[in-house]
């Protein structure tokens, strides 16, 4: 029996070692091009077993497939949600379960320096096969480019006549844009998750009002450069079509002031404003958010880190900053370690009478090596990652993560270009003054920032779940770094509000 026993053990401890990855191995670089608009990823290879084959992290694989991610840590399992599938791997098995079917890979997932490593072979060959994402893999290269994702800015059309010149932009999907002029006789349209073929959306010759169209693809959003003609004065831009189309109208100088003619260059026309923007955006009162609060701890990391604790600490330093600048009023929604209603914080907010509302949070992963700031501002998530954060804030706090009951509302929202141009200062401001890593402006359907009447934004100052931001957002004197950075910002916010209005008299 004895002997048995011992037997019956080795088996045991045998069947177990797949679970845990060999000795580390040679690394290697993976070229990884996404279709989404986003830039090329380096992304790090290992090979853990006795094989040649390549393993990935689970953390990069969710990241370049913009996947929402869960990990079950007490019986090793990962969950990743691909354009609303999911996929179910576990450590020591060489399935992949997908929603109708179930593939084996060639070898099993690994765990590795606290997280599931997976086999490339699951992007090169297994992952077309369960969902409709077209790869391509060059062995030689390593470079591997996921999904063909459809353009989603699709057309371009100018009409124009003697009142105005209209240029419309057909796109594929409910995108949120704003339109930044700040450059004398350019009308550049950011598009958030807007993907395009620049050669498609173009314009070569002038056309009325217009003199020339050129776009280019970036990292999650797509911009289209509209360089107007001398006699151009002011534009409106607006959505058409239940949000499905762009339409800037571009109004020309009174034929009364038409200059004489003179050679092309010189004379230069300021484009103003919107004239068709009807509300003021006077900032003199700013309602700062805490996240969580009370019995809602929010995120936590190591060392008791709380997420609670230090949305508080940067909430009153940001506020004690912004009432000695100026005239601008700063309140908080708790001031204390208080629980406090998603829903009750933007209500305080309207209650207050509030020109902006910024509400402060950190982030984590299961991933430790996941760091960096982001801003957010309320519109449909265009990737699963960002509708897995806000997905995580929502339900925290008892509410549920299915928002497309507000979608049509976030389409007419009157604040949303502000707000995205609050989010683009704040993280500028973030990743600038504090050296944190830059994740970008992004969009989603938090749950806080619903029924706002005014830009509100919601800042993810850092992963708690990550060692190097959680010294950073714990140490007092980055606190003050963080709230002088946002400070700035909402004041530059401010001066361009100030200077649209009034350009717009």
């Amino acid at each position: 029996m004895r002997a048995l026993s011992r037997l019956a053990l080795r088996l045991l401890l045998l069947s177990l070692l797949p679970t845990a990855a060999a000795a580390q191995g040679p690394t290697s670089v993976l070229h990884v091009r996404p279709g989404d608009g986003q830039l090329e990823l380096q992304v790090e290879m290992r090979q853990l077993s006795d094989t040649e084959d390549w393993y990935l992290s689970g953390g990069e694989v969710a990241e370049m497939l913009q996947a929402g991610r869960f990990w079950r840590s007490d019986v090793r399992k990962l969950v990743l949600r691909v354009r609303g599938q999911r996929l179910t791997f576990t450590v020591g098995a060489r399935s992949v379960v997908g929603a109708s079917r179930t593939i084996l890979l060639h070898q099993p997932v690994l765990f590795h320096g606290g997280q599931p490593w997976i086999p490339l072979e699951f992007l090169t060959q297994i992952l077309p096969e369960l969902t409709d994402i077209a790869v391509r893999y060059d062995p030689e290269d390593q470079r591997l480019r996921i999904g063909e994702r459809p353009t989603n800015v699709q057309a371009l059309r100018i009409e124009s006549t003697a009142e105005a010149t209209e240029l419309r932009l057909d796109l594929g999907e409910v995108l949120a844009f704003r339109v930044d002029d700040s450059r004398v006789r350019h009308l550049v349209v950011k598009i958030y998750g807007g993907v395009l073929d620049p050669s498609r959306i173009a314009l070569s010759r002038p056309r009325g009002l217009v003199d020339a169209v050129t776009s280019r693809q970036e990292e999650g959003f797509a911009l289209v450069d509209v360089q107007l003609g001398e006699l151009a004065q002011r534009y409106s831009s607006s959505a058409e079509a239940e949000g499905r189309r762009i339409l800037l109208r571009i109004e020309p100088l009174p034929v009364t002031t038409i200059p004489e003619p003179q050679p092309r260059g010189p004379h230069l026309v300021q484009t103003l404003p919107p004239q068709a923007r009807s509300r003021r955006v006077d900032v003199r009162k700013v309602v700062i958010d805490p996240g969580h609060g009370g019995v809602d701890v929010g995120a936590t990391g190591r060392a008791d880190v709380r997420e609670k604790d230090i949305t508080l600490a940067v909430a009153r330093e940001l506020a004690r900053i912004l009432r000695e600048r100026d005239d601008i009023a700063a309140v908080l929604t708790r001031a204390d370690d208080s629980s406090l209603g998603l829903v009750e914080r933007t209500e305080y907010a309207n209650r207050e009478g509030a020109d902006l509302f910024v509400s402060l949070h950190c982030n984590a992963w299961f991933d430790p090596a996941a760091q960096g700031v982001e801003t957010y501002f309320l519109s449909p998530a265009k990737s699963e990652w960002d509708a897995d954060v806000a997905r995580k804030e929502n339900i925290a706090a008892g509410h549920s993560d299915d928002l497309d009951f507000i979608l049509w509302d976030l389409v007419q929202n009157a604040y949303i270009q502000e707000s995205a141009t609050l989010a683009e200062a704040v993280q500028a401001g973030l990743v600038e003054d504090t050296g944190l890593r830059d994740r970008g402006v992004k969009q989603a359907g938090f749950r806080v920032l619903v029924g706002a009447f005014m830009p509100a934004i919601l800042v993810e100052m850092g992963f708690i779940s990550n060692s190097d931001d959680a010294r950073a957002l714990t140490d007092r004197k980055q606190q003050r770094r963080i709230a002088r950075a946002l400070a700035d910002a909402i004041v530059d916010f401010r001066a361009r509000m100030d200077a649209i209005r009034e350009g717009s008299r």
